[in-house]
């Protein structure tokens, strides 16, 4: 057995039982979405529906999200981040502002081809082509509340920012389904040419909103970690109360500075001790201090540097 395999079996040993679940919740859930994408691509071929086409513009980047996250999880659990000193949020951040770029491409393909149909230069689908189109939304529907029970009953216990989101990604995906599900049976079920053709044009609206907002997201939620902003106002006063409470444990202040990578605030915070304390006298105020910091600012990274005095 190589050295290699070795270190493997090893990694793979130490995970939790939560972890594993979490691993395998998320792996459900991606293998039910990429087995519905080869039949959503055919039957929007031959239904000629709007909505459908729309689904799947819109699961394709959600998709690669999901597993970018689940990679991300499996090296976060594996203890294989280390070469990112300060996590991995740039890298997340950046993954979604590329997907956030194809989020408005896409939704603005769907915008010109919903004017297109509600004009008549698109044309409609075939009643039978709807109906086909609605029996596949309605697995879809029940693939998707079954991938978000998965996820759900792996993430109650909490402790993953990971699984937060992707539950909150999994429960849009349930409501939008069936959304998508109710317009695309009205279209079935109708004779009416009108009425088919609004009720594909409003799927279709339904579902570019939801694309062009999670868009609006990622762009917010990225653009400012990218360019190393701020942290809020309420870190900056917990890191001033802390060094307040403390102040007689330190003789100097020489330098505060704050950054965020994704969602981890980093504090990085230099003091000047008195010379004539011992290294064990110095550790133990630092200690202290970082625990009246990280009691305030729940999953800060603090680190104090001592000087001498």
């Amino acid at each position: 057995m190589t050295d290699h395999v070795a270190t493997n079996i090893v990694r793979t040993g130490t995970l939790t039982p939560e972890q594993i679940a979490r691993e395998r919740s998320l792996q459900l859930a991606l293998g039910l979405d990429l087995a519905m994408f080869a039949l959503w691509g055919v039957v929007a071929a031959i239904s000629g529906s709007l909505t459908m086409l729309a689904e799947l513009i819109r699961a394709v980047p959600m998709t690669t999200v999901e597993v970018f996250a689940l990679i991300m999880m499996r090296r976060i659990h594996r203890g294989r981040t280390a070469a990112f000193e300060f996590g991995s949020g740039k890298l997340e951040q950046f993954v979604n502002l590329l997907i956030a770029g194809g989020f408005i491409l896409g939704g603005l393909w769907i915008l010109r081809n919903v004017l297109a149909l509600v004009t008549g230069s698109r044309p409609i689908g075939t009643p039978s082509g709807f109906a086909l189109a609605a029996f596949v939304a309605a697995s879809n529907t029940y693939l998707n509340v079954l991938a978000w029970d998965s996820v759900r009953r792996a993430a109650r216990h909490g402790g993953s920012l990971i699984m937060q989101g992707q539950l909150r990604a999994r429960l849009v995906k349930v409501v939008s389904s069936f959304v998508v599900q109710g317009t695309l049976t009205l279209a079935a079920l109708s004779l009416d040419e009108v009425i088919i053709t609004w009720a594909d044009a409003a799927g279709a609206l339904f579902v570019c909103s939801f694309i062009l907002y999670s868009a609006y997201e990622m762009l917010q939620a990225g653009l400012p970690d990218l360019v190393d902003r701020s942290v809020n106002e309420e870190v900056q006063a917990a890191i001033n109360r802390m060094l307040t409470r403390h102040f007689e444990e330190y003789e100097r202040l020489d330098s505060v500075r704050t950054r965020r990578s994704g969602e981890t605030i980093y504090a990085d915070i230099v003091l000047g001790f008195q010379p004539t304390l011992t290294l064990a006298e110095v550790n133990t105020r630092i200690e202290k201090m970082k625990s009246t910091l990280r009691a305030e600012v729940p999953g800060a990274d603090v680190s104090i540097h001592a000087t001498s005095a």
